[in-house]
């Protein structure tokens, strides 16, 4: 019997121990803690207004990063529509306009000063800003990946004339869009010898222009990025090409304005390209900007060229 008692007290006190222990250290307290230790429910207090996903601090949990992720995701899914509409806007210099640098005064041309800037100054169209407006002339804006391809849009690109002349020692365009399969005319209005150096990845070519006279050119394969063209007898003659596998593109104006009509409905990459930017050119990223267009509507997107953007020249 003395030995059966003397269990019982000990499983007693073993027991007391134990409520003791989780007491004191149940919810995460210290020994210190131990006079007013109490024993409180996990689950926390309903709330009577909505719940705010606390931001990611850089931790691992993947309980806290999820509700946060899962609304980042959602906000930045892709609009799915069916249709064409217009997209349009203008690419503006966030800054004073600069004034034109002069290569060659009147007169003054390294070579053929005859034909080259006879009649006036020949001037750097690297960065070309309208005074009034603050627009940049001869930008890129196409689409990277269009969803789908109107048939309008393709015919009406294919039909279009394309020129590219060497007019008193300048090319003209500076920066010109093409569509593969569309031929160009590459024309010299100048009495002197001229040669278009091409420095495309795909199409590239090198070919002399005799005085006043014309060939034609058609591109056989899209470019990933645009290239530069050259005159090898006139070293400042300076001008861009890019070939697209599809007909949206444009290039600004002279007041910074562009159009791209009948183009897919829905988020589309827009890409932004520059010749005087840093990186390569692109004001946007090189994939693109998530633009959405409206069916049947026309959607206005501006662009902005900041002055820090701007290579040396």
């Amino acid at each position: 019997m003395k030995t059966n008692r003397t269990m019982q007290l000990s499983s007693i006190g073993l027991s007391l121990g134990a409520t003791l222990m989780v007491a004191v250290f149940g919810c995460g307290g210290t020994a210190s803690d131990s006079s007013d230790a109490i024993v409180t429910p996990t689950t926390p207090p309903a709330s009577s207004g909505p719940k705010v996903a606390a931001a990611p601090t850089g931790g691992s949990s993947s309980n806290a990063s999820a509700p946060a992720a899962s609304s980042s995701a959602a906000a930045a899914a892709p609009v799915k529509a069916e249709g064409y509409g217009t997209l349009k806007g203008q690419v503006v210099f966030a800054g004073d306009p600069p004034a034109p640098k002069v290569l060659f005064e009147k007169g003054k041309a390294a070579k053929d000063p005859e034909v080259c800037a006879k009649d006036s100054p020949i001037l750097s169209e690297s960065l070309v800003v309208d005074g009034g407006t603050k627009g940049v002339k001869n930008v890129l804006v196409y689409l990277s990946k269009p969803t789908s391809v109107s048939d309008d849009a393709k015919k009406a690109m294919t039909a279009a004339t394309v020129l590219f002349d060497q007019n008193k020692c300048v090319f003209e365009p500076h920066v010109l869009g093409m569509m593969t399969g569309t031929p160009i005319t590459l024309k010299s209005s100048d009495p002197v010898n001229h040669n278009i150096n091409a420095k495309l990845k795909a199409s590239a070519f090198n070919q002399l222009l005799a005085p006043q006279a014309k060939q034609e050119f058609t591109p056989s394969a899209a470019e990933r990025t645009p290239g530069e063209v050259t005159c090898d007898i006139h070293p400042w003659m300076k001008a861009w090409w890019m070939v697209f596998d599809h007909p949206y593109f444009a290039v600004t104006d002279s007041k910074g304005y562009f159009e791209i009509k009948n183009a897919p409905a829905g988020t589309q990459k827009v890409v932004v390209w520059q010749e005087g930017l840093d990186k390569n050119g692109f004001l946007t990223a090189p994939s693109g900007e998530d633009v959405v267009i409206k069916a049947n509507d026309a959607v206005v997107h501006d662009f902005k060229l900041e002055p820090s953007r701007l290579r040396a020249q």
